[in-house]
């Protein structure tokens, strides 16, 4: 049923994933983020690569996760943990061990597990028109995974009101507090977002790798710590 659901190309140095299930607002189901995370592994070992694209068809970028068949009644703490949440939590670290940037092009609206998908992401481009929310409180659900995809992006008092609110917000203020990077105008939205893309891609792969690892690594290090590791890692750069 889904075997065409989630889609992969590569033009030169850049991957795409596109979520094809449009007239169910790109949805994902577990078996379709396990084949996105699969893809991902896969990806961040071909060294050709200088960016991996995140996008979607239709008029929404994802509005959630597809939840139909799963019977969370029937499993064990432990088991729910591995089947169910597990594919979510494992596709959120296949995004962040990509060595190189994961763009995530939200043409269209991102709600619930799609906002934070595309916030977990490492560059976060946002069409004028399209909305972000974590509404799942409304929904009877603390949304604890959502909030480990974006966390190291947002301020807590931002993520807090985001998560207890529930709020549908606009992309001016999704990257206001840091869920998305930059806004690109709804009718040029492609064009600008591959203009970006082309420039970014031209870049050295070892120049993005190290950006990404350091920006990674250095965040739970101490100041000193995170200085010394900033230059220790352009040294190697350098010198290779």
């Amino acid at each position: 049923m889904f075997e065409f659901a989630v889609e992969f190309s590569r033009e030169g140095t850049v991957a795409t994933v596109d979520l094809n299930r449009p007239d169910e607002g790109n949805k994902l189901t577990r078996d379709m983020m396990r084949l996105l995370t699969q893809k991902l592994h896969e990806l961040a070992g071909r060294e050709q690569l200088n960016t991996v694209i995140l996008a979607a068809h239709g008029p929404a970028f994802c509005l959630g996760r597809d939840g139909r068949g799963e019977t969370p009644g029937a499993l064990s703490a432990y088991d729910m943990r591995e089947q169910s949440m597990g594919a979510v939590l494992d596709l959120y670290a296949a995004i962040r061990r990509v060595p190189v940037p994961v763009i995530a092009k939200v043409h269209g609206d991102a709600l619930g597990f799609g906002a934070a998908l595309a916030g977990a992401c490492d560059i976060t481009l946002a069409a004028s028109e399209a909305k972000f929310a974590f509404s799942e409180i409304h929904h009877g659900i603390p949304p604890t995974m959502a909030m480990t995809a974006v966390m190291r992006h947002l301020s807590p008092k931002a993520l807090a009101w985001l998560i207890y609110s529930g709020e549908t917000i606009s992309a001016t203020r999704a990257v206001d507090i840091g869920l998305a990077s930059a806004i690109l105008p709804q009718d040029t939205f492609e064009e600008k977002a591959q203009t970006f893309v082309d420039e970014l891609a031209s870049r050295p792969r070892r120049n993005l790798a190290t950006i990404k690892k350091y920006q990674s690594l250095s965040a739970s290090m101490a100041p000193e710590a995170a200085s010394d590791y900033a230059g220790a890692l352009l040294a190697l750069v350098r010198a290779s």
